[in-house]
């Protein structure tokens, strides 16, 4: 990591309420010395294909036990959300496709209210303090207020959970009312795919 991030950072963080331009401006800073390249996947797939719950691998059937700790000390535990339709996104905080794909997912996580529990995980591979500061600082600049973010646990980022591979980002999983990923999707999401990719997740009437 470069050695100005921590300050470029705290910078974005000072200024995010007085103006929502120089914070974004102080994030991209940060994407310039700090951006991760994902290398490319024969996975990949243009913006908004659906993909079944785990292309070329076996299917996992197991249930989604996932519990974080969001900004704002929020407390996620997505077993005790059982019955709700959840979306669980994985992105950078650097990266303004991650940010134009927050944005839709804050408008859906209200749109749905308590039917709908929408919960973003932060790939970036910043030390816990800068990370922590770098995830207050998008949700400022994104206006997050019903979606939660986190940084995405280690077991995730690894592969092991029923999510499966986390090679590429951003990616948007859908968690059904039974507790288990039923869809994945790649790349940025429009409000529309997004309402989409939920609809069979929803509790029937809406």
């Amino acid at each position: 990591m470069c050695c100005s991030v921590k300050k470029t950072i705290g910078f974005a963080a000072a200024v995010v309420r007085g103006s929502g331009a120089l914070a974004l401006a102080g994030t991209l800073l940060v994407a310039g010395c700090a951006h991760q390249t994902v290398a490319a996947s024969s996975l990949t797939t243009a913006a908004g294909t659906m993909l079944p719950e785990a292309t070329g691998t076996t299917v996992d059937f197991r249930d989604v036990t996932l519990a974080v700790t969001a900004v704002g000390d929020r407390r996620i535990d997505l077993a005790a959300l059982r019955g709700r339709a959840i979306v669980v996104a994985t992105l950078s905080t650097n990266d303004l496709g991650g940010h134009a794909l927050a944005r839709n997912l804050e408008r859906l996580a209200a749109a749905h209210g308590d039917d709908v529990v929408v919960l973003i995980l932060a790939t970036d591979g910043y030390d816990d303090p800068t990370l922590t500061v770098a995830m207050e600082v998008f949700a400022e600049v994104v206006g997050l207020r019903h979606a939660a973010v986190a940084a995405m646990p280690a077991e995730v980022r690894a592969g092991g959970t029923p999510f499966g591979e986390m090679a590429l980002a951003p990616l948007v999983f859908v968690v059904n009312r039974a507790g288990r990923v039923a869809r994945r999707v790649e790349g940025y999401q429009s409000m529309a795919a997004l309402q989409a990719l939920i609809a069979p997740a929803l509790p029937p009437g809406h």
